[in-house]
């Protein structure tokens, strides 16, 4: 298989600005609002912008949990919603560790990142990027991102509602 990819992001660089959100929702949806985006930018009490992009799990949790198979991943790697198959059930959102897929305000089906990479070119800051664990290692051979990400998991990973 295809080594898998993501788009991360770097909390000490995010400014927090959301044009990584907005991009995204308005790119997809042509209306500008967090709750459309296949993206999130969360800000802790300490200050941190943490963008937050779907992971391309290996095993997967929520393509396992869909029960009509709307979720498949493609030869890239990467995990897509088949919004045509897609019942609205939320059980992909239920079962994402990571919080990296909801369902649309207006027709309830489930949106996820695709890795399009429309927020990473607009990023003001380059805070996002495309990367997989043997470029990750390459760029931040010290795991200084990935602590980061750990040590604050409980409060990005919540399964809070989204803004």
């Amino acid at each position: 298989m295809t080594e898998l990819s993501h788009v991360l992001g770097d909390p000490e660089v995010c400014t927090g600005c959301m044009i990584c959100v907005n991009v995204c929702s308005m790119f997809y949806f042509k209306v500008i609002g967090p709750e459309w985006a296949r993206a999130r930018v969360i800000r802790l009490e300490n200050g941190l912008d943490f963008p937050l992009f779907c992971r391309n799990c290996e095993d997967a949790p929520c393509m396992a949990a869909c029960p009509v198979g709307a979720i498949t991943r493609t030869s890239k790697g990467i995990l897509v919603v088949n919004n045509r198959k897609c019942d609205s059930c939320g059980a992909c959102v239920t079962a994402c560790p990571y919080d990296a897929i909801h369902l649309t305000p207006d027709t309830r089906k489930a949106v996820k990142c695709i890795q399009c990479g429309e927020c990473v070119k607009r990023c003001p800051v380059h805070a996002i990027f495309l990367t997989s664990a043997a470029d990750l290692s390459k760029r931040d051979p010290e795991g200084r991102l990935m602590r980061l990400h750990d040590r604050h998991s409980a409060e990005l990973y919540d399964g809070g509602e989204r803004l």
